[in-house]
């Protein structure tokens, strides 16, 4: 199976590369950054509807959850 291209981006000034569809979320815990969920059960659901995890985005308008917000 062809490994899926990289997406190069930084939170809280940490340099993180992870594969395309990866969610904001994963990739910060990738970087042992701390990111509060309530709601989130990997794999089991996609909901985000507690917004506890919600996080900046540079450029976007508003915030973004981070549980089901793709890099």
């Amino acid at each position: 199976m062809a490994e899926l291209p990289k997406v190069h981006l930084t939170i809280d000034n940490k340099e993180v590369a992870v594969p395309k569809g990866t969610t904001i979320l994963q990739a910060a815990r990738q970087a042992n950054i701390d990111i509060p969920t309530l709601c989130y059960l990997k794999e089991i659901n996609a909901i985000g509807d507690c917004r506890m995890c919600i996080t900046e985005v540079e450029g976007r308008k508003g915030f973004a959850t981070s549980c089901i917000q793709q890099v």
